[in-house]
């Protein structure tokens, strides 16, 4: 008897998360979430490393995403305030023009010295780098319990977040 005509198609194993270990790759997979994001981008970066989310390609896809429709929100949740601010000119210059849809807050006190990065959108897709010393980042862009639990993780860091003050002060 051959069982395997009688496994229903609903049955097919989920496709394995990705495990991404180079820059650039993991450049190109988060500015291809964001090129894909329709409501929602959430990130969390003790440091945002400018390689990653100061590229051009990134900034535009952030831009687009922004422009697409007016409820469109990206919110991001930082540590180091200072070194975001300096390194990172073309995801600062986003925020503060287009103030209405991308929030930048700073981590509360309580929260300091994660060492995780993250970013979901939409619920359905992710990227997490569990540490921020070593390179792995497990990436998934149509995993919706795996994002939904990051994105309610964000929620917990961004209630507590502050607004970093000097994104909205002018002549920085």
């Amino acid at each position: 008897m051959d069982t395997a005509k009688n496994t229903p198609a609903e049955k097919k194993p989920e496709p394995p998360r990705r495990v991404i270990r180079g820059r650039d790759e993991v450049a190109d997979f988060l500015a291809g979430l964001a090129e894909s994001a329709t409501r929602e981008i959430v990130i969390f970066a003790p440091q945002v490393d400018g390689a990653l989310f100061n590229t051009p390609r990134f900034a535009r896809a952030l831009a687009s995403f922004a422009a697409r429709h007016r409820n469109n929100l990206a919110r991001i949740v930082v540590e180091d305030t200072e070194q975001v601010l300096r390194d990172n000119d073309r995801l600062v210059g986003l925020c503060r023009r287009l103030s209405d849809f991308i929030h930048m807050h700073q981590v509360a006190e309580e929260h300091l010295g994660i060492r995780e990065m993250f970013l979901v959108i939409d619920h359905r897709g992710f990227l997490h780098q569990q540490d921020v010393a070593k390179p792995d980042c497990v990436a998934d862009s149509h995993n919706t319990h795996d994002s939904v639990l990051l994105a309610r993780r964000f929620n917990e860091l961004w209630d507590r977040s502050e607004p970093i003050p000097s994104l909205h002060t002018t002549g920085l």
